[in-house]
């Protein structure tokens, strides 16, 4: 992760210095009688649309030449979440566990800007329109009123909590509470004083040594009051001293540097289908800063130099030019085209029958979640079960019900945690989910064969380079957190296999795909469409056995350790795809990869097929 692995608590920085400078401004207009929404709005444009307008046209132009067929997609819809500022919003749509990858979006970025402009569509009516009188109440209310919807809704609905305006806009809040409240600011001088350097030190620090809780929680709750504590000082070294001016310097040149950043690094990492170097890395910041500093030079800095009114002929220009950019990423995705297959098409979700069978509730026996009135068959699991229903669903007239939960793996009283995303509620509603299947096994004598699948890997690994997992159990009548591993999963799977045994049905395990941890499908895609491919192992994008095998060594291990577990089958991809040295990554012309590990569509069956399972799923126990 690097020393600087918190770096993006500058973002909530960023956030309480633009909350105060935005809000002192708006505030003394009012105080002097000058404040008018139409200049206000005015100026916002002018000094933020050129130079985003410019970073949104290259990166469209771009785009094609680089982006996959999804990414593709979805980039479309993020130019129109820029321009319009709701970027957030976009983003968080596009946040699905079978979405895109958010390090793969060139206007990832954006979200920050459009939670910005939305605070500011709502700031300055709330100040022109409540009595001066109730500002700092309304203002303290509303803010603790986020803080809390933030900090209560961090561990339930966390991608919510990161990106919508509701869950952050206590940050800005802040800010503006210190700018509206001067009074009570000379008031807490002492206390300023005395804070000054703690809160200057917890912002050197803690972006180098976080706390590793969830954010935007404790961290960002310390930086966001740190941030506002050195603002209200205003200790004379931060006018003085070099390295003050230095960064003032850089804060001038920001913006620019804010926009162009980040789409170099996208396009770099939607090239790239294993792991980026540190030297590519690299490379790419550098190529940011360059292309930040011709942005400021060329567009920033000439736009803010015009000398403009607000005007209807302002309005028209901006709405055109809005109108050109969106349009731009169309007008470059139709005339650039692609050829061969269409892989927006072949690389589409794979979950199952349908989106809602991606259960975030308690398992219920919904239509679109089985393909017959009386099945026979359960699929339990999570994505990698989902990908097996249209290869099972194409070899068998037994018909199908499907029981899954991303992440969450067919294991009675245990579930993965980790301090991102998956934290104590999810695994909580993950056992809940896992018993509610196990209710339903109980009451349908029906259901004769239960087909569990998972790679298992949130429950064996300790680390990956996003997460620390851990399970969540029963042990002795208490739910207690352990550390992954074989042992704990083995017990638990063990002791699920029994309670389908003891119920009378039958049980068959499928093994995971081959994989060695790089994008199997963007791969193939990038290849077939004559696009820049750097990382694949092998030029086919076909798997070596042996980066498969380390690669899921764990689970692996754990099946191993399974084999001979009395009435239970399993099914392996192996035979059909792997020689001694690689595993195929396509089949009779058949890509079989959405990404890195998950079946197309097209790809479940072919392999069902090979495999014979619709003879395996009419075996008797």
């Amino acid at each position: 992760m690097g020393p600087f692995s918190a770096g993006f608590l500058g973002v909530d920085i960023f956030f309480v210095v633009s909350g105060f400078l935005i809000t002192s401004m708006v505030r003394r207009a009012i105080e002097d009688g000058s404040f008018r929404f139409s200049e206000f709005y005015f100026r916002r444009a002018k000094r933020l649309l050129p130079a985003a307008y410019a970073t949104f046209l290259v990166t469209s132009v771009a785009a094609p030449f680089i982006l996959n067929a999804r990414e593709l997609h979805d980039f479309s819809h993020q130019v129109f979440g820029a321009v319009t500022f709701l970027g957030n919003v976009v983003l968080f749509m596009q946040a699905g566990y079978f979405g895109g990858g958010a390090e793969l979006k060139p206007l990832l970025h954006v979200w920050s800007l459009s939670i910005e402009e939305q605070y500011y569509l709502l700031l300055p009516a709330m100040l022109v329109f409540l009595p001066r009188r109730l500002w700092l109440v309304v203002g303290l209310t509303l803010m603790v009123g986020s803080l809390g919807l933030c900090l209560s809704l961090l561990s339930v609905k966390p991608v919510a909590t990161f990106y919508m305006l509701p869950m952050r806009a206590w940050e800005l809040g802040l800010g503006s509470l210190a700018a509206i409240a001067p009074v009570w600011v000379e008031r807490a001088r002492p206390f300023l004083n005395f804070a000054f350097w703690p809160s200057l030190a917890v912002l050197c620090l803690l972006p180098v040594f976080p706390t590793g809780l969830p954010h935007p929680g404790i961290d960002a709750l310390l930086v966001c009051s740190a941030t506002m504590v050195v603002i209200l000082r205003q200790h004379p070294v931060l006018n003085t001293a070099w390295w003050s001016r230095a960064l003032a310097r850089v804060g001038d040149v920001s913006y620019s540097l804010y926009l162009a950043h980040w789409p170099p690094f996208a396009f770099l990492k939607n090239a790239v289908v294993g792991e980026v170097t540190p030297l590519q890395n690299l490379v790419t910041l550098g190529l940011g800063i360059v292309l930040g500093g011709l942005l400021y030079r060329y567009v920033e800095l000439p736009a803010r130099s015009l000398v403009m009114r607000p005007s209807k002929r302002f309005a028209v220009g901006t709405l055109s030019a809005s109108c050109v950019v969106l349009s731009v990423p169309v007008v470059m995705a139709a005339g650039v085209g692609s050829q061969g297959p269409d892989f927006s098409q072949i690389r589409r979700s794979n979950d199952g029958f349908a989106e809602e069978c991606a259960f975030e509730t308690p398992f219920k026996p919904l239509a679109a979640c089985r393909n017959a009135e009386v099945p026979e068959v359960m699929v339990w699991g999570d994505s990698f079960a989902m990908h097996l229903v249209p290869g099972l669903a194409a070899v068998t007239d037994r018909g199908i019900i499907q029981a899954t939960r991303s992440n969450c793996g067919p294991i009675l009283g245990l579930a993965p945690l980790s301090d991102v995303f998956y934290m104590r509620p999810w695994a909580e509603a993950c056992m809940e989910f896992n018993q509610s299947v196990l209710d339903y096994l109980r009451l349908t004598p029906s259901i004769r064969v239960v087909v569990l699948s998972s790679p298992f890997h949130q429950y064996l690994r300790g680390d990956d380079k996003r997460n620390h997992w851990r399970t969540l159990g029963l042990l002795d009548g208490r739910l207690v957190e352990r550390e992954a591993s074989v042992d704990v999963a083995l017990d638990g799977l063990r002791a699920t296999i029994q309670s389908l045994h003891t119920l009378g049905k039958k049980v068959v395990l499928v093994a995971p795909p081959p994989a060695a941890g790089f994008n199997i499908g963007a791969c193939a895609e990038r290849k077939a469409q004559g696009k820049l491919v750097i990382g694949s192992p092998l030029d086919d994008c076909s798997v070596p056995v042996s980066a498969f095998r380390a690669f899921h060594a764990r689970t692996l291990e754990l099946i191993h350790r399974l084999e001979g577990e009395p009435g239970l089958q399993i099914v392996s991809f192996e035979p059909v795809l792997c020689d001694k040295l690689r595993c195929s990554s396509r089949m009779d012309d058949t890509y079989l990869y959405v990404d890195s590990g998950h079946l197309t569509h097209e790809g479940s069956a072919v392999l069902a097929r090979k495999l014979d399972l619709g003879r395996v799923l009419a075996a008797r126990p």
